[in-house]
């Protein structure tokens, strides 16, 4: 592509030569000011495009055209392409689309009324250029960003972040750029390279300007795209696993924002040659920087939608597509090979999995480290400088003993709390504390287990087998099979263990810094009200990557409340808050198999009514839920939830009751349905209450213009008092 380019511009040096194209009548002189209609028409006239400038558009444009309206209807053709950056290819093949017809279209005119464009075609042009000029740039810089931000948050849906705010910018621009044509008709004119947009000529000061920005925004680019690729390089490992997709992505990655790189450098210089030549030089030669800026832009684009069709990441080969729906039809009629071909394809989807494949193994791997640990070889973690990114206000709590209820003994001391193990992972490391025969590779990790000498008191009191549970090999078919469940609300990652008995749960900054700060209470609270429903947690961690250490994993383990039973058992599931706002999905949802929803608490009014157990039962779990509710209260913390499952056990009871040991408060009996049972218990109570929380409360009060609106978030304790008044008294009353 750069050789053409080159030899295009030596072919226009060339002409120039010869033909003596470009003459002093020609250049345009941005200080002139007089603005009579006849020196307009003049002044305009020395804007047209140039004879050859036409000609590129006419034989470049419609090839540029025609491949784009090729890729568009692949993505038409099959919306999973919008997938990762697809939605980003898609934007700038867009964009490129439009250029080309815009290019073409100026062409013509130019060619048939031999002058430059005016009235209502420039003002149509002009628009269309503008914004898809901001437009395409934005999402080429997206582009080269997005890669990076998905091995860096390997465990994040970056791909919602990333379209959420390209549609919206995107959205701005249109609205901005069309406005801005509003209020001034004349904000559109002929460029000094023939084309209509936004222009400041006859001011020199928006002129420098609008130069300045295009030079500050390109430098910004280019540097941030260099840095990209290095950090892309230092992110993924050249592990064995991931070598081969980390080579074939970075290939394609750096061929298409190095020429786009290079295209803008040189667009920007022949538009600065344009720009210094209507103002300080008026010479005749350079007046072939515009033939250039134009011959540029339209090799930009088209380079650019030729590298995307030979994108292995979304875009099928057309051949290979074809080749191979056919051969499924022949040898798999029962297998979709378009899902096949995608697999095959999508190569940073490929190394986005690899990585969260390899990230969850390292920490599978980090929790058996620690179960080998002798746990009286601790250290304080304040030593470690861990304790950053605080979210105090002057509400929150960190929650003395005091604050507790009905303590009968205090089994843990403060500096137990501020214990905790640490652990530099490698492979050499697993090498030679596992039997490793499937080739187990990890990332270079420092590891950190918080308090192990309190979690561990309530993984020996529950008897718990985290061994078995976080086993790598034994969990490795659940990790290569794994494609969520990611994120739900919070936007957490969660991995449930081989026997479906433990989760894995990330956690924000803000989480772990309210637990750290609890910690003792939970732990004496727990301790001393066994029949707590509080999920039990059973250990809280941090993981940083060497290659990344400003950048932790904090997750934490906690129980599943299905006891590992089949999916096909749970009935129902409910999410229940005590509160009416948003708190319905059926009304939404036209799903008629209720155990694949996690229902709300209109939901469970409509469909249960209340928890239909024994009345003892009912007392019991009202009083212990109450008791959990004013302990969360006094900690300053709200948007718990009671998760509510109801589980059919009658063909599996045997291994129930194997499940239960003392934990039966839990797990309760329906008194309407022999072998139906409710799997009950208080989650996600790590959020405390702030500045953020108040925001959304009086943003949603705002939005449904009622002050009155019975919102999720509220203050400690009105959260508390509805949960009990709206919820544990209304489904277990007394």
């Amino acid at each position: 592509m750069m050789n053409l380019f080159c030899i295009i511009i030596l072919l226009l040096i060339n002409i120039d030569l010869k033909a003596q194209m470009y003459d002093e009548s020609q250049i345009f002189n941005c200080k002139d000011d007089n603005y009579d209609e006849e020196q307009e028409q003049i002044n305009s006239q020395k804007l047209k495009l140039f004879p050859i400038d036409c000609w590129i558009f006419v034989i470049l444009s419609p090839v540029t055209f025609i491949i784009s309206i090729r890729i568009i209807y692949e993505f038409l053709k099959d919306f999973r392409l919008f997938g990762g950056p697809g939605d980003v290819i898609f934007v700038i093949t867009v964009t490129n689309a439009i250029q080309s017809l815009i290019q073409f279209s100026t062409a013509l005119y130019v060619f048939i009324e031999d002058q430059a464009p005016a009235n209502l075609f420039c003002d149509i042009t002009g628009i269309a250029t503008s914004i898809v000029f901001v437009i395409s740039n934005l999402n080429i810089f997206i582009f080269s960003a997005y890669p990076l931000a998905l091995v860096y948050n390997t465990l994040e849906k970056t791909v919602k972040f990333v379209r959420i705010s390209n549609y919206s910018l995107t959205t701005l621009i249109i609205i901005l750029v069309i406005l801005a044509f509003i209020f001034d008709d004349n904000i559109i004119s002929i460029t000094l390279n023939g084309m209509c947009a936004i222009s400041a000529t006859h001011k020199s000061f928006w002129d420098y300007i609008i130069a300045t920005i295009y030079l500050v925004v390109f430098l910004l680019f280019a540097t941030m795209s260099i840095i990209y690729v290095f950090a892309f390089k230092k992110l993924v490992p050249k592990m064995s696993s991931i070598r081969q997709l980390r080579g074939q992505y970075l290939r394609y990655y750096q061929k298409f924002i190095i020429f786009s790189l290079v295209m803008k450098f040189f667009l920007g210089i022949f538009s600065a040659i344009n720009l210094l030549n209507c103002y300080i030089f008026y010479k005749s030669y350079l007046l072939a920087s515009e033939t250039c800026q134009n011959v540029t832009q339209a090799l930009c684009i088209l380079g650019q939608v030729i590298i995307i069709t030979r994108d292995p990441l979304l875009i099928p080969k057309l051949k290979h597509s074809q080749t191979s729906e056919s051969q499924s039809e022949m040898d798999s009629p029962n297998v979709s090979k378009t899902e096949i071909s995608m697999q095959q394809f999508n190569l940073l989807e490929q190394l986005q999995k690899e990585m969260k494949k390899t990230q969850v193994i390292s920490m599978l791997a980090g929790i058996q480290m620690f179960i080998k640990q002798n746990q009286d070889n601790t250290i304080i973690y304040k030593d470690l400088e861990i304790n950053d990114d605080q979210d105090d206000t002057e509400e929150s709590s960190s929650g003395d003993l005091s604050e507790l209820i009905e303590i009968a003994h205090q089994p843990f001391t403060p500096e137990e709390v501020q214990e905790c193990l640490v652990i530099n992972l490698n492979n050499d490391l697993i090498k030679s504390q596992f039997n490793d025969t499937q080739n187990i590779q990890v990332f270079q990790m420092r590891c950190i287990l918080y308090a192990p000498k309190i979690f561990n008191y309530f993984v020996t009191l529950d008897n718990i087998d985290l061994e078995d549970s976080f086993d790598v090999n034994k969990n490795l078919q659940q990790i290569e099979n794994f494609t969520g469940p990611d994120g739900g609300k919070s936007g957490e990652f969660f991995f449930f263990s081989h026997n479906n008995q433990l989760i894995m749960k990330t956690m924000r900054q803000q989480e772990v810094n309210t637990y750290k700060k609890r910690l003792l209470n939970f732990a004496t609270y727990q301790a001393n009200n066994p029949e707590s429903l509080l999920n039990k947690i059973y250990g809280m961690y941090t993981f940083e990557r060497v290659e990344k250490s400003e950048a932790k994993v904090h997750f934490l383990i906690m129980k599943n409340l299905s006891l590992g039973v089949p999916k096909n058992q749970i009935l129902r599931t409910y999410d229940l808050k005590g509160s009416e706002y948003d708190r319905e999905v059926l009304a939404k949802k036209s799903e008629s198999d209720l155990s694949k929803l996690t229902l709300k608490d209109l939901d469970f009014f409509k469909i249960e009514k209340q928890i239909w157990v024994d009345q003892s039962i009912i007392k019991k779990l009202n009083q212990n839920l109450s008791k959990d509710t004013d302990f969360l209260e006094k900690q300053k913390l709200i948007d718990y939830s009671l998760l509510v499952m109801i589980i059919d056990w009658k063909e599996k009871k045997q291994q129930f009751f194997q499940h239960l040991g003392g934990q039966q408060i839990n797990f309760n009996p329906s008194i309407k349905e022999q072998g139906i049972y409710y799997h009950i218990g208080i989650i996600d109570y790590l959020q405390q209450w702030n500045v953020n929380k108040s925001l959304e409360r009086k943003t949603k009060k705002i939005i449904q213009m009622n002050l009155h609106l019975d919102t999720s978030a509220q203050e400690p304790n009105r959260y508390g008092k509805r949960f009990k008044e709206k919820l544990i008294n209304r489904i277990l009353p007394l």
